[in-house]
């Protein structure tokens, strides 16, 4: 297979680890929940978060779905996003020099996420993403979010490219097979193996 023209990275559990799952623990105990079903929750709402629900209704339906009987105030609602955000910000240095390295190279890369508006602001405190890629698309900024395969092309119109001259790289399943239906070459980042997958089909 001949090397992509363009390299489309996701940013969580591919450019970052593996979210830390241990702030469900004190997050649980402060609402009145167990971390499993806050977690549910959590996930259960999320992607309309990354489409631009706005951060006090998203932690308020978490907390009914789980069953809590607070409420968000002020000081829950700034822990709650600070601890948050905090899980997603261990970045996988090795991922952002290959992504580096490739457009180096001549290579176009493209960071895109399914991601809310308080981790994007963090991140782009810490690292410039506008400017370590060719194009940056993420959910909440554009009002669409993966599988949608309108995000794809939305992202392949930055880039300059046709679906099959880039790699899409995702660690999920249902957002590689979006990607895949329109064409795009992809990798699911997923176990020991992905970074080495990843090289060998980069160069």
């Amino acid at each position: 297979m001949t090397r992509p023209a363009g390299l489309i990275l996701d940013y969580g559990n591919v450019l970052s680890r593996p979210q830390d799952q241990r702030w469900f623990d004190p997050a649980a105990a402060r609402i009145g929940t167990t971390a499993d079903t806050l977690r549910a929750a959590y996930w259960q709402h999320r992607q309309a978060y990354d489409a631009g629900l706005p951060a006090r209704e998203y932690w308020q339906r978490v907390l009914a779905t789980a069953g809590s009987a607070r409420t968000v105030d002020a000081l829950d609602l700034a822990w709650l996003i600070e601890q948050d955000v905090a899980s997603w910000l261990v970045h996988d240095d090795d991922v952002w020099a290959l992504a580096a390295g490739f457009r180096a190279r001549g290579g176009r890369t493209a960071f895109l996420s399914n991601s809310g508006p308080e981790v994007m602001a963090k991140l782009r405190s810490e690292r410039p993403i506008d400017r370590l890629f060719d194009a940056v698309v993420v959910s909440c900024e554009v009002g669409l979010s993966k599988p949608d395969p309108r995000i794809y092309r939305h992202c392949l119109a930055h880039l300059g490219l046709e679906p099959s001259q880039a790699l899409f790289v995702d660690d999920r399943a249902d957002n590689i097979e979006g990607a895949a239906r329109i064409g795009l070459r992809t990798l699911q980042f997923d176990g020991p193996d992905a970074l080495a997958r990843l090289r060998a089909l980069v160069g």
